[in-house]
């Protein structure tokens, strides 16, 4: 497997890895340098201008709420602001970019030196094998979690510059989609000019998971702050990545391979494992890594030849000569650090703060922001007093139900108010824990209320002792044998007759009363 190789070679080599996530900030109305809206798919070339296009004597105005965003975006990251920035020209001949350059940032950015924080957890933290615990023993920017289960890592941000994407190339007649086979290409010219950040990552990360991690992390942040919707099926945040691998203990960088076309996080892992399984299974054989560019075929698992990559691009990038340089005061910079939102890890320790919800259960919860939104709906419903009750039954009814569905929180039926009405009617002796899941099944299929479907299906449980008594007194009389024998020190038939009681009463006796009933009757 996979997965077992992967741990077999990270025992005598380590892999160095650098990711380049590409964000367009989708919230935004309009292009990065024109009027043009942003919006995704529609009728080709419908929302294109002589500025984004590239059409002679036509002048780019730079959008303020993207360089806004960025700002906002570095903040969020511990990135330093810069407060002398501009924009230059890259010199980019391809059929995608109209202009045959693309206005973006070169030495310049508008945010750089930054860092995340994020944490791998259980099993999954044996891609690290035992450098987790050799590096916190060392001091080092990798430290064990509290509960041993894991550990957390520093990542640090190289830059986060704002620049407009391309368009989007269509090849047809061939193979789906692929070049190889096609007879022509076509270009829709309606995403080039959106503005897109590009946040590139020291060359910190170790492992896939760790990657995967990062990623993740990432778009938890920009979500948080609404610059995107972040969404890698229709392209909105694509990764790239450059990996390299070295002996353990060795200092000096291998030669790197970068990895594109990586559409989903978990492609993203899969594509790195396979990479460095075939990086060091090449050098284990005599053979040398060379830089290239490659892809991750999802079908054959296996990495592929795109392009060479001998030497990099000679962009001859210079100063953009239709805008002047951006000088940012002390003012404009702590007027985008006050809009900052509630951030995952401050999110992260609040759930647990606030709700005495379990590190493990804080970080599911936190880790999908629409489940944290759900989660905290659910909460303001049902009481702070029943936030573990809530996340009880998300973690485990809900999020069984949407993985069997393929759905998302936002796709069911199910809604806050529905996880606390449920919560409720168990609490409040209603309904037994059994009959719950009998109950969000229900729920899950049809979108009724809790309440309704224990009313229709007549499911309300009996609390009164008095008629608990009346079936208990009736089975002890018609059981004298399973009366002596519990008397007699067979305790363990407690469970028989609370299995009797729960019969003749249909499953609706309340288990807290039967049970105290049962044993005050037979122990009197």
């Amino acid at each position: 497997m996979a997965k077992d190789r992967l741990l077999e070679v990270l025992v005598d080599w380590e892999a160095v890895i650098g990711l380049e996530i590409h964000t367009e900030l989708t919230t935004l109305n309009t292009k990065m340098f024109c009027g043009c809206p942003v919006a995704f798919g529609g009728e080709t070339n419908s929302r294109v201008c002589p500025v984004c296009l590239g059409l002679p004597g036509a002048l780019p105005v730079p959008n303020q709420a993207a360089i806004e965003s960025t700002v906002l975006c570095g903040l969020a990251t511990n990135c330093e602001i810069a407060r002398w920035s501009q924009f230059h020209r890259k010199q980019y001949f391809y059929p995608d970019m109209p202009k045959d350059y693309q206005i973006s940032q070169y030495d310049l950015p508008f945010c750089a030196d930054g860092f995340v924080d994020v944490e791998v957890d259980g099993k999954l933290a044996e891609e690290r094998l035992d450098a987790a615990t050799a590096a916190a023993l060392e001091g080092g920017p990798v430290s064990l979690l509290d509960d041993g289960t894991g550990y957390r890592t520093r990542i640090g941000i190289t830059r986060i510059h704002l620049e407009e994407d391309t368009g989007k190339m269509i090849h047809v007649g061939g193979s789906e989609g692929r070049i190889s086979g096609a007879t022509h290409s076509l270009v829709d010219f309606n995403r080039a000019g959106t503005p897109l950040i590009e946040l590139v990552s020291e060359p910190d990360i170790r492992t896939p998971e760790e990657a995967r991690r990062f990623a993740q992390k990432l778009r938890l942040i920009w979500l948080s702050l609404g610059v995107s919707d972040c969404s890698m099926e229709e392209g909105s945040m694509r990764v790239d990545a450059n990996v390299s691998i070295r002996r353990r203990g060795d200092t000096e960088l291998g030669t790197k391979a970068e990895l594109k076309n990586m559409n989903s996080f978990k492609n993203m892992h899969d594509g790195l494992a396979a990479e460095i399984i075939r990086q060091v299974d090449l050098v284990e054989a005599g053979g040398r890594v060379v830089q290239e560019t490659r892809h991750y075929d999802v079908g054959a698992k296996r990495t592929s030849t795109l392009r060479s990559k001998e030497e990099a691009h000679d962009y001859r990038y210079f100063p953009e000569p239709d805008m002047v340089p951006f000088e940012f005061s002390e003012e404009f910079i702590d007027d985008i650090r006050g809009r900052l939102p509630e951030l995952p890890d401050a999110k992260h320790a609040r759930f647990m703060t606030d709700y005495g919800i379990p590190a493990h259960d804080a970080t599911i919860l936190t880790g999908d922001f629409d489940l944290a939104e759900f989660f905290e709906s659910a909460v303001t419903i049902g009481g702070p007093t029943r936030a573990k009750a809530i996340s009880n039954v998300m973690l485990n009814d809900l999020s069984a139900y949407l993985n069997a569905a393929g759905l998302t929180v936002n796709d069911s039926k199910v809604v806050p108010a529905m996880i606390a009405e449920l919560v409720a009617l168990v609490e409040d002796g209603t309904i037994s824990g059994k009959q719950a899941k009998e109950v969000f099944v229900d729920m899950a299929e049809t979108g009724d209320a809790p309440g309704a479907i224990v009313e229709l299906k007549g499911m309300r449980q009996v609390s009164d002792s008095r008629a608990i008594e009346a079936v208990v007194d009736k089975l002890i009389a018609e059981n004298p044998g399973q009366v002596e024998g519990y008397r007699g020190g067979k305790t363990g038939l407690i469970g028989w007759f609370v299995g009797q009681v729960m019969k003749e009463m249909r499953g609706q006796a309340n288990p807290a009363v039967v049970n105290e009933v049962l044993k005050r009757k037979l122990e009197g």
